[in-house]
């Protein structure tokens, strides 16, 4: 059995920027589906280009933008994006908090007073949970109306279950004239973290990836099903086995702490207390264009099973056919919230919902004329819940006797690209990379440097 210097479980975009970055010539990625790219895979159906969700860079790093336009020969597109938010029939620019103008009253002033009352009091950032960070940021009104029905939505559970840690800039926390003038008249400009974005002009998402697969060593169809870190063999459900120097995981960490030969109890509990959502797809194929101006749309209701709306040719002509919408709705599940319908039942539902808001005409419903697929992704968001910290800590501890390299950020939501993301301890014959590996609040951006970043910690 020959030894591989680098083996690198599974090939989504960390998992490639890897063994890049390692140079592909030093490595293997063993993935357990029949293609690469995991979740900025891109699929065609019919003429449409589906991403795995809504899949834009909107990054700062000029090494992810370099590198992403090197992918696509410089050929994608940069333009502003347009955010709305769905409420009881009503649209409203996103953030809400900062578009009260379009708030029916008398909810909106009920929203404007909450605020007040809550920014005479004490402000302090010390809370205990996500529900008390959104009270004191934006009241009790915008809080209840808005995003705690998004958040048990989105996230699958309420916020008092969630921490702040994961929050960073992606709520736009506003002051009182940000609120007062926001009641009365459209900003000035947009308070959402994202204005503009490079997509790929044809290809989807997943061309941003392309780079990185160019010349890779990779075992498609090779699920692992087993590690022995002490004699450093991997197992495939094949019966093939792998013998390495160094180990890369980026599979989802509670599968591969199952798969570890040894592994403590202690250990093998915690990743049980490790919580992701899982999501639904349903992409939609109607006949005509959409009249809504926005790029994606929230969905506020309680009583919808619609989360987040992506129109997939608003990020590219070339996404769906002349003439045509392609509508991406997402749906969650986790632990917290369990599906309790088939796809298939819950997109017929979610049809009657586009229907509703106005997005697909019921006249072409009938004739046939809209189309629909699911797709399911079984791990999709890190759900930052009050477990994870402890968990995590447990099961580095743990992979700490196999050589994990440990990192100074590595219970945070977030890595620190400028400064924490540096190693601490740790013999170097075990990384976790990307997301689901580090168990972390990662974009595409943050997948690749997590992969570039063991390039320096390993040789």
């Amino acid at each position: 059995m020959q030894q591989i210097e680098y083996l690198i479980l599974g090939s989504g975009l960390s998992g490639l920027s890897a063994s890049y970055h390692l140079g592909h010539e030093r490595c293997l990625i063993l993935e357990a589906n029949d293609h690469p790219f995991g979740h900025v895979s891109s699929e065609i159906f019919n003429g449409f280009t589906w991403d795995i969700g809504p899949h834009v860079s909107f990054t700062k790093s000029q090494y992810i933008k370099d590198i992403f336009s090197e992918s696509v020969n410089e050929k994608y597109y940069e333009k502003e994006v347009s955010v709305g938010n769905y409420f009881n029939g009503f649209w409203i620019d996103h953030p809400v908090q900062a578009n009260l103008y379009q708030v029916p009253e008398p909810l909106r002033s009920s929203c404007v007073d909450s605020f007040m009352e809550i920014k005479d009091k004490d402000n302090s950032d010390n809370v205990r949970n996500y529900k008390e960070w959104l009270t004191n940021s934006l009241g009790k009104k915008i809080t209840e109306n808005f995003v705690t029905p998004y958040t048990e939505k989105y996230w699958t559970t309420g916020p008092e279950n969630l921490t702040t840690d994961w929050i960073g800039s992606r709520m736009f926390r506003p002051n009182r004239n940000d609120i007062l003038n926001g009641s009365i008249r459209k900003p000035d400009k947009s308070k959402h973290y994202i204005n503009k974005i490079r997509y790929p002009v044809s290809g989807g998402y997943q061309s941003y990836a392309r780079i990185f697969a160019k010349t890779v060593n990779i075992l498609t169809n090779h699920r692992v099903v087993g590690i022995d870190c002490s004699k450093k063999i991997v197992t495939c459900k094949n019966g093939e086995q792998f013998s390495y120097k160094k180990l890369i995981n980026s599979i989802p960490l509670p599968e591969f702490v199952k798969m570890i030969n040894g592994i403590s109890g202690d250990a093998l509990k915690a990743s049980e207390e490790l919580v992701c959502s899982s999501l639904l797809l349903v992409n939609v194929e109607a006949p005509c264009k959409t009249t809504r101006p926005e790029s994606w749309i929230y969905v506020y209701d309680k009583d919808k099973y619609s989360t987040r709306i992506n129109f997939i040719e608003k990020m590219s002509d070339n996404n769906a056919p002349h003439g045509t919408s392609g509508i991406q709705v997402e749906v969650y599940f986790s632990k917290y919230r369990k599906k309790e319908k088939t796809d298939g039942q819950i997109a017929e539902l979610v049809i009657r919902e586009l229907i509703e808001m106005g997005l697909i005409s019921k006249e072409d419903v009938k004739k046939g004329d809209v189309q629909f697929h699911t797709k399911w992704a079984p791990y999709a968001n890190v759900i930052f819940d009050h477990n994870r910290k402890k968990a995590l800590k447990i099961i580095f501890d743990e992979l700490g006797k196999s050589g994990l390299i440990r990192r100074g950020d590595e219970l945070e939501a977030m890595t620190d690209w400028g400064g924490k993301a540096k190693s601490r301890i740790g013999a170097g014959e075990l990384a976790l990379v990307g997301r689901f590996g580090e168990w972390k609040y990662y974009w595409s951006d943050d997948a690749v440097l997590s992969g570039k970043r063991v390039k320096d910690e390993l040789l």
